[in-house]
């Protein structure tokens, strides 16, 4: 019945429920944080689609969430899709709509991961945008729809049980800062478009089964071998082991068998006629 709920946090407590699906009509609601606790099960609502279009932060780390990441889950969150020249000057934190003409803000702390640090925000920044599902049970693949939070900040989809290969479309998230996807199934290779976030200032793909070269960046020249360690079919750089496939590109190509079979048929032939004319 709370119609104009915006900040909603229960955070570190010992709640054991299933997922707020009654929120789904919340219009206003902007932030949620459910980590540390008990809860448990789907994070599907039973209405086909949720409605919170001014959400920004979403934290539901370190529970027991099971299921898969239903694609359209994200697509719905339009404040995280919001471009630079949406915040204006005195309206860039939320706050109640009763305090504006105060200037006060919402001033509970929350708490959330970022470059694998626990940070706290005071005053929670309209233009900030953070999505933490780490440390719960989901599996499945990682929707492409998550490359539609043009503003995302903060992606931390870590331990987990998620597979396939890293969407491509997530390297469409230009104001992305910190992208953790570690210790998760994925497999394939890790999409060049990644190199083009250039904001990215935290990287961790360690502990997925991810192959082949690492892209060429200078951005991604600057992150360490933890970012990328766990995973034995990658190479390159920052990496110490070298690509076969280049080692192989720089030798000259094998000789085929049957020209070689050929070739010695052709010279024991020559050395049976010329032992028969000698005798």
């Amino acid at each position: 019945n709370c119609k104009l709920l915006e900040v909603l946090n229960v955070g570190n407590n010992r709640l054991v429920d299933h997922f707020p699906c009654i929120l789904r009509n919340s219009n206003s609601l902007r932030v949620l944080v459910l980590r540390s606790n008990q809860f448990n099960g789907s994070v599907q609502c039973d209405a086909t689609r949720n409605n919170w279009k001014n959400l920004q932060i979403i934290d539901i780390a370190s529970n027991n969430f099971t299921g898969v990441l239903n694609a359209e889950f994200f697509s719905n969150w339009k404040g995280m899709m919001v471009a630079d020249d949406y915040v204006e000057t005195g309206r860039n934190h939320i706050q109640y709509k009763f305090l504006q003409l105060s200037n006060l803000y919402y001033q509970n702390t929350v708490t959330i991961t970022i470059k694998g640090l626990e940070l706290e925000l005071v005053k929670i920044l309209r233009v900030f945008t953070s999505i933490d599902f780490s440390s719960n049970r989901f599996q499945g693949v990682i929707p492409d729809t998550i490359g539609n939070l043009s503003s995302l900040y903060v992606l931390n989809l870590s331990h987990n049980a998620l597979e396939g290969p890293i969407p491509k479309l997530i390297g469409k998230l230009q104001m992305l800062e910190s992208l953790d996807l570690s210790t998760n199934h994925l497999s394939g290779e890790i999409p060049s478009e990644l190199a083009s976030l250039t904001f990215l200032a935290a990287l961790n793909l360690s502990f997925n089964k991810l192959f082949g070269k690492i892209p060429l960046s200078n951005q991604f020249q600057t992150f360490s071998v933890d970012s990328f360690e766990g995973n034995s079919g990658l190479c390159g750089l920052p990496l110490n082991n070298s690509c076969q496939s280049n080692d192989s590109e720089s030798l000259p190509p094998p000789t085929s068998l049957p020209d070689s079979d050929d070739e010695w048929k052709f010279i024991f032939a020559a050395v049976g006629y010329i032992v028969g004319a000698a005798n």
